[in-house]
């Protein structure tokens, strides 16, 4: 298994296909747990007595805690391994999962606490994932990496909620989860047969030697280049995360439009998605990332200007079709950004990209979930709002950018 390991290695160190291949649960399994579960929003919500608040906090809890464990589980991976964490976070997410699927009517704050659980398993793979890249990758090759990993990331949204609509046509919401634990189960065995392991000892033993768990957490946090390019990333996720926030509650919920209608709508914001991150690194290579960043922030403002300009005709076409114009923007920023956010952490992968991680999904879902509960879900018009405010922290985010551009921009 050794030898087979180090060929693995070998060959994936050569080609970003191969390693996005070879890692394939590492970075699929999380999201599933968003997309493949969206349709079900309503069901669940119905499930415990129309508590509309298990249903928000079902997608934000699960948001919160992917940040918070691959914060967790990024410096824990640069000590014991990617692939040791990997595994372990698999099976917490197999485990939560099929507790969840047991879940009673009574018991909201027990499937909320199991679906954090399974969240912050599934975290581990992702913070995995992240590293293997940092540490198999340099320069523009590192840039298209993360790029392609977006794009493929994006295979996800682009068919699990159709899917997990035509599930839901014929079983509860319940099989979900217990279609969740089986895919766990499967993942932790491609995992330990195709995933080598990258952290070479060495390099871990150096690590460990040079910096205290603070102090690699402080030489992080006080890069610039680290500090600026989260920042547009993270304003990038939050129109996103509002969206799959609130999307099924209004369009389902409110709209009254079908479970594989909503499958199809969220399909075109996925596809836009998929199909911008294997562009981007390409637009980067071409005009530089400073324009590539501009062209983000007019599309992301255009879309948040137009969604509030249509907001009063109340029909799907006028929120879905602007969320695309938007999703371009958002694209840009999370697929331009990360690799220039982490190219000075060669040594500290784990934990720089698990900071990266916690610090962007963290603060977009508890953003958010505060938004989507200080706001009228039935009103088109205030949730349009909502990206007009989105509009201007970008706004405020770009003048930041312009201000270091001199000094952090990688020329």
């Amino acid at each position: 298994m050794k030898h087979i390991h180090t060929v693995l290695r070998h060959k994936s160190s050569e080609s970003i296909f191969m390693t996005l291949f070879l890692a394939l649960p590492l970075f699929t399994l999380l999201p599933m747990g968003i997309d493949l579960f969206l349709p079900a929003l309503n069901d669940i919500q119905s499930f415990f007595l129309g508590d509309n608040s298990v249903a928000k906090f079902a997608i934000s809890i699960y948001l919160l805690f992917w940040g918070i464990g691959q914060m967790f589980w990024g410096r824990i991976s640069d000590i014991i391994g990617r692939r040791n964490v990997a595994l372990i976070g698999l099976v917490v997410f197999s485990i939560a999962s099929y507790l969840i699927s047991k879940i009673t009517q009574d018991s909201p704050t027990q499937f909320l606490a199991y679906r954090a659980l399974q969240s912050f398993g599934g975290s581990a793979c992702f913070a995995a994932i992240f590293a293997i890249i940092r540490d198999t990758f340099d320069g523009v090759k590192l840039g298209r990496a993360y790029s392609y990993l977006n794009g493929s990331l994006a295979i996800i949204p682009v068919s699990a909620p159709l899917i997990g609509a035509f599930i839901l046509e014929t079983n509860s919401w319940q099989y979900v989860f217990t279609l969740f634990s089986i895919i766990g189960l499967c993942s932790i065995v491609w995992t330990y047969l195709f995933t080598a392991e990258t952290l070479v000892k060495s390099k871990k033993d150096d690590i460990l030697e040079k910096q205290s768990t603070l102090d690699a957490y402080k030489s992080v946090v006080t890069n610039k280049n680290f500090v600026l390019y989260l920042s547009l990333t993270l304003v990038g996720f939050l129109g996103f995360m509002f969206f799959l926030t609130i999307a099924p509650l209004y369009l389902i919920g409110y709209l009254g439009v079908s479970k594989v209608s909503f499958g199809w709508m969220f399909m075109l914001i996925a596809f836009v998605f998929m199909i911008g991150s294997f562009t981007v690194p390409l637009v980067v290579e071409k005009i530089g990332i400073k324009n590539t960043v501009s062209i983000g922030i007019l599309f992301y403002t255009f879309g948040g200007v137009l969604i509030f300009a249509l907001s009063s005709f109340g029909i799907w076409q006028t929120y879905v079709l602007p969320m695309a114009i938007i999703a371009v923007g958002c694209t840009i920023f999370v697929s331009a950004c990360p690799a220039f956010a982490l190219e000075d952490f060669k040594e500290n992968a784990g934990t720089a990209s698990g900071l990266f991680s916690a610090l962007n999904f963290g603060l977009s879902s508890m953003g958010a979930t505060y938004l989507a509960t200080v706001i009228n879900l039935s009103s088109a018009r205030d949730i349009s709002l909502i990206y007009i405010v989105i509009g201007t922290l970008v706004i405020v985010t770009y003048f930041s950018y312009s201000f270091y551009k001199n000094k952090n921009i990688a020329k």
